[in-house]
């Protein structure tokens, strides 16, 4: 037994001394002290009489006594645990390993890819353009087709037939992942401007090339930006003390059974984004979820992408849930002002009961597609961690942050939610819990990514392709039922939200609907329908951030779990579950109730 705990010991040191060589991480000495401080047992009569008793006892309660079957129980469930703690320490020092090499900078030539253009997709590229062209070509004369089009100036005609072409381009490129999402991110303000979507206030003149630079560029730096740097900040402190980690433990000891996971998550994610934001909450719920599947086997991979679909899809359900989950439902209750108003109490009466069959229904896609039941979760480890002065520094600063973002008031004194998420940045890297390199470390390409998405939004709000397209809708539809126009504009609603972002096409719809509505009557049924309509389109990973946040989260080795046309495959049955709902069920409410 001495000899056994000496290889141990040995081995413990070599390991340690490798990991600091690979990652130039210096945490032998430390680790060292606190191998010396652990009690080990050196005569193996001891060990052997506590193990006995041990078996005895776990015989006695779960096997009337039976102490074979206790053994084999109990030796079966320590393979599993060490099977789990392997995989996890041997995958937290993989990841641990590649944040170190990212912020070293390479020589020449050393580890790039020796084939040329190694992220380039040319068939996907060539499409994307082909699509590009012939919308450039024919929308003159389909915009000719449009019954309102000689209301418009021709210049803002001009504007938005080039922004549909810009739409059609950008979303092509992020279906089909033909460059990096970043990187087609990235080149929205630069095509924005060169294709001249850009029109002055009064839409009768072009934009200067100065004044259109400023306006695409300023719309990347939004509110949306600080609050998604702020809810990764919170992720990056949570993971790096094992805070994450200790709820995914609890989390996954108390569901039991992976469906039972999928739907705790997903229950999880609607609740917390209907009072911190769906923007925040799949930030949050991602990074407790990865240390869940850290453990698992390379088999388990596509139950992984269950749990990542899931929370994003059930944050996006979230969104509808109360007037602060999302931009899009303040703008609804702006776009009545003047109007009926919906209170508190009466939206989340209609959104909750949609939001909980949504939920459901989406739980059982998830289900039939992946069949999580087949994958058996491991034995979950209980490590009772301790507690110190950074880890209530953390957790408090969190529960403020989020009081202050659920607390109205709060938010009218900053002016928006993105200037709250200031206050984590603050704290964790002025006080020196996060690092430099814990910047440097949090997925910039993600926020790339939802920057060039309000990129485009800003230029298809300025080019007023929307409100152009919208008349026409309203136009035509004149002497229609009440459900015929709400069916309508919230199809129209899923397609536009999908290709630009919820926010955008509320900004651009929902007074337009306002308008309709107080013509025929029903001005809350049509804005709230809306609103609740924005929620429901989740087709493109760039049609939310739910679905930006999915997509983008990586393993240890930097491979995504998700890939695009994964979003693509569940979003769409997604979307037009969630739209038969609305435009049936509810319908139905809003009506009854009165709207």
């Amino acid at each position: 037994m001495t000899r056994c705990l000496r290889s141990l010991l040995l081995r413990s040191t070599w390991d340690v001394d490798v990991h600091k060589q690979v990652t130039n991480l210096h945490c032998k000495d430390d680790k060292m002290r606190e191998l010396s401080g652990k009690y080990s047992f050196t005569h193996p009569g001891k060990l052997e009489a506590m193990k006995k008793s041990v078996e005895e006892e776990f015989a006695r309660c779960f096997w009337s006594g039976d102490v074979d079957h206790a053994k084999e129980e109990l030796r079966e469930s320590l393979r599993e645990l060490v099977i789990w703690e392997r995989n996890t320490i041997w995958r937290d020092m993989l990841q641990s390993e590649r944040r170190v090499n990212a912020v070293v900078a390479k020589k020449a030539g050393q580890g790039i890819k020796r084939y040329w253009m190694p992220s380039l997709k040319p068939v996907p590229v060539f499409v994307s353009v082909i699509m590009f062209l012939i919308v450039l070509l024919a929308s003159p004369a389909l915009f000719d087709l449009l019954p309102n089009i000689s209301h418009y100036h021709p210049a803002n005609v001009y504007a938005a037939q080039r922004s549909l072409s810009l739409v059609v381009l950008v979303s092509f490129l992020w279906a089909t992942e033909a460059v990096p999402l970043y990187v087609t991110a990235l080149a929205v303000p630069a095509l924005s401007v060169i294709l001249n979507v850009y029109v002055t206030e009064n839409g009768k003149r072009l934009m200067l090339s100065g004044d259109a630079a400023k306006l695409a560029v300023s719309a990347m730096c939004s509110s949306t930006i600080l609050l998604i740097i702020g809810g990764y900040s919170i992720a990056s402190a949570l993971s790096k003390y094992a805070l994450d980690k200790t709820v995914a433990m609890y989390v996954l000891a108390k569901a039991g059974q992976p469906s039972q996971v999928l739907l705790l998550l997903m229950l999880l994610a609607v609740f917390l984004s209907m009072w911190i934001s769906n923007v925040a909450t799949p930030v949050l719920l991602n990074s407790i979820m990865l240390p869940i599947v850290q453990g698992f086997s390379a088999h388990s991979l596509p139950f992984v992408k269950c749990l990542l679909l899931g929370i994003a899809l059930a944050s996006n359900i979230g969104g509808m849930g109360t007037p602060i989950a999302s931009p899009q439902n303040a703008i609804a209750l702006s776009a009545l002002e003047g109007m009926q108003q919906v209170s508190f109490l009466q939206w989340t009466a209609i959104s909750v009961p949609l939001m909980l069959l949504m939920v459901i229904l989406g739980h059982g896609l998830l289900m039939f597609w992946f069949r999580p039941g087949k994958f058996a979760l491991p034995i979950i480890p209980s490590h009772v961690e301790a507690f110190t002065a950074p880890h209530y520094l953390i957790l408090g600063t969190v529960a403020v942050t989020i009081s202050l973002w659920c607390w109205k008031p709060a938010v009218a004194i900053a002016g928006s939610e993105g200037i709250i998420a200031c206050l984590p940045i603050l704290v964790f890297y002025g006080s020196g819990l996060l690092s430099k390199e814990d910047f440097n470390n949090l997925p910039w390409n993600v926020i790339m990514l939802v920057a060039g998405g309000v990129s485009l939004g800003s230029a298809v709000e300025a080019s007023k392709l929307l409100r152009i397209v919208g008349g026409a809708i309203s136009q035509s539809m004149s002497g229609a039922s009440l459900w015929m126009v709400t069916t309508v504009f919230s199809c129209f609603i899923f397609i536009v939200s999908s290709a630009t972002s919820h926010t955008v096409s509320a900004i651009i719809i929902l007074p337009l609907l306002a308008e309709i509505g107080a013509g025929i009557g029903h001005p809350r049924l049509m804005v709230m329908g809306g609103a609740l309509a924005c929620s429901c389109a989740m087709a493109l990973p760039v049609s939310s951030f739910p679905n930006t946040a999915a997509v983008s989260v990586e393993n240890e080795l930097g491979k995504q779990y998700l890939q695009p046309s994964d979003i693509v495959k569940l979003g769409v049955q997604m979307t037009v579950i969630c739209a038969s709902v609305l435009i049936s069920f509810g319908f139905g409410i809003m009506y009854l109730m009165g709207f």
